[in-house]
């Protein structure tokens, strides 16, 4: 069975309005290693309000925080942990009726909230479906 993909397009005002992204979703083994660094980021973070019973869910836990763990946690914990989830986003650049497909570069991008919505997405594509489940 192939990873889902999910193609988001920047509709939001501003410089990066009208660029598309395909977002893949990762490998369960590569998912649940992420979960992991998540969580020990949460530990080496200022995040301490996660209640137990969302601890005790795991994954499924995680997904109902979302990404306000990474905010928590030190540029030096988060940084890599953000680069993972962008890995996984390719931009369509389309020019003279040609499109090519590559990996995202820091060019790539020209609105903060451009990045923070991929990284949204992303996280969503992967562990979204949890949130349900544990609800």
């Amino acid at each position: 069975m192939s990873r889902k993909q999910v193609t988001f397009i920047v509709e939001d005002e501003g410089r990066d309005k009208g660029k598309e992204f395909l977002i893949t979703e990762m490998s369960a083994w590569d998912a649940e290693e992420l979960a992991e660094e998540i969580y020990r980021a949460m530990g080496q973070g200022e995040f301490n309000s996660l209640p137990s019973d969302v601890v005790a869910m795991g994954v499924a836990g995680l997904a109902t925080v979302g990404m306000s763990v990474l905010s928590a946690a030190p540029a030096h914990v988060s940084r890599p942990i953000a680069d993972k989830l962008l890995s996984t986003v390719d931009i369509i650049i389309s020019h003279d009726g040609k499109e090519n497909q590559r990996k995202v570069k820091p060019i790539d991008f020209e609105e903060v909230a451009t990045i923070r919505s991929l990284k949204d997405k992303v996280f969503e594509l992967n562990f979204g479906f949890l949130a349900l489940a544990a609800a």
